[in-house]
């Protein structure tokens, strides 16, 4: 797929009017499960954010016809309508309720417009910036623009290189809950169909649909082999040795960095600290406290063996934010 600037696309006639569109995003980002999409739902809940949705991602063609027409709460009804005839509720790898208002990852957009990778590269960088400008002028554009992408963490420094404006919300948890919590997922993903993922990434459906490519990576994941587990702690450990050696060369003033476990215990002050550092004023009254609960630990007994391994690669890491 090409960047949207097709005759053919309904934004195509409306593409003109991005570009006078100021983008100086937020980004949340944090490693695979740990916690973005809590953290990116409740903030969004607040409404001091212009978010990215389920249905920028499902119907991103169209988002500028939709909204200069006065169609966009059509679209979101019928989308809505399609949900249901699916029988889509909730994201199932974290029970998350689904619907199109739901914040999602900017990534997603990414990969289906240009299907390279779900984080920002050179080629890329282009659609981003289009979909940053589309989401802000479909929105308010008084509000800030808040994104999230684990698939970014990776690389903060090159995001802002290429977004000179951006701040950064970083979000971290203990490193062995969450591989365990990264395991479980892709296993539900993989061997369960997920029809909203299915909506919001083509590239899963297809997968998914192919029982070769489903078998094989069946069996990556399977807790026999142990390939999936060990490709997890590698990528792990490769986000968290990036982050303790990089951070200190991101300005001060442009991060701030929480941990899921405090996000969990002290939602109301954590959320504070955050609207804080990007001086805004949260006016939502939410009782965070009702929003945020920690969901049950349960170690997956193949990462509970390695855990020492973890540590050990991660130790730095491990002692910065205290992890016993």
């Amino acid at each position: 797929m090409q960047l949207t600037d097709q005759t053919s696309s309904p934004d195509s006639p409306y593409l003109h009017r991005l570009k006078d569109v100021a983008i100086a995003p937020i980004f949340i980002l944090g490693d695979q499960r740990s916690g973005t999409t809590m953290l990116y739902k409740t903030l969004a809940d607040a409404g001091c954010f212009n978010v990215v949705r389920a249905y920028h991602i499902i119907n991103y063609d169209e988002i500028l016809s939709n909204h200069f027409n006065q169609k966009e709460d059509l679209a979101i009804r019928e989308l809505e309508a399609r949900f249901q005839a699916l029988g889509i509720c909730d994201r199932k790898i974290d029970r998350v309720t689904a619907t199109p208002h739901l914040p999602e990852e900017y990534g997603f957009i990414l990969k289906n417009i240009v299907g390279d990778e779900l984080f920002i590269t050179a080629q890329n960088l282009p659609v981003f910036q289009q979909l940053c400008r589309k989401i802000q002028i479909a929105s308010d554009l008084d509000k800030p623009l808040l994104l999230k992408n684990p698939g970014d963490f990776s690389q903060f420094l090159y995001v802002k290189q290429v977004v000179p404006q951006a701040k950064f919300i970083f979000i971290h948890r203990h490193p062995i809950h969450l591989i365990s919590s990264r395991i479980k997922a892709s296993r539900s993903m993989i061997y369960d169909w997920n029809a909203y993922t299915a909506l919001i990434s083509p590239l899963y459906a297809q997968i998914f649909s192919n029982p070769i490519k489903r078998t094989l990576i069946r069996i990556l994941f399977s807790k026999y082999l142990g390939i999936g587990l060990h490709r997890s702690i590698q990528t792990s450990i490769e986000a968290t040795t990036y982050f303790m050696k990089n951070i200190g060369a991101l300005p001060k003033q442009d991060y701030i960095s929480i941990k899921y476990e405090d996000l969990c215990k002290a939602p109301e002050s954590t959320i504070k600290q955050i609207m804080a550092f990007l001086t805004l004023e949260d006016c939502s009254n939410l009782d965070y406290s009702q929003i945020i609960k920690p969901r049950p630990l349960n170690l997956l007994p193949g990462v509970q063996k390695r855990a020492g391994q973890i540590k050990q690669r991660s130790r730095e890491y491990f002692d910065y934010h205290g992890y016993s």
